[in-house]
């Protein structure tokens, strides 16, 4: 009835740079991540584990505007699918995001 707590997952992280000029770079990144254990035993108990998949692809420039500032502009969208929660808390998100970076 009560099954075995199992929550092994599978993480993957890509990242790749491409300098445009002496004052611009160009970032990419890929992340995914599985967790495939869950088990729906809701007819005899909770059911418990995590079973998810996520994806995420982020896009950020990066400009140097002086020698002690920073400007960055990121671009991000990313999936998520929950398995221990019927879909309800699945969700697909955009993200743009800006900062600037000053160093003293």
């Amino acid at each position: 009835m009560v099954q075995q707590s199992e929550n092994n997952y599978w993480n993957l992280s890509f990242l790749t740079a491409y300098h445009l000029n002496a004052k611009t770079d160009l970032q990419a990144q890929y992340f995914y991540y599985l967790a495939d254990n869950y088990n729906n035993n809701s007819s005899f108990s909770q059911p418990y584990n995590s079973g998810a998949e996520e994806h995420g692809v982020t896009v950020t420039l990066l400009r140097s505007i002086s020698k002690a500032m920073r400007w960055s502009l990121k671009y991000g969208f990313f999936t998520n699918h929950e398995r221990l929660y019927g879909g309800h808390t699945d969700y697909r998100a955009h993200l743009i995001y800006s900062s600037i970076q000053y160093r003293f």
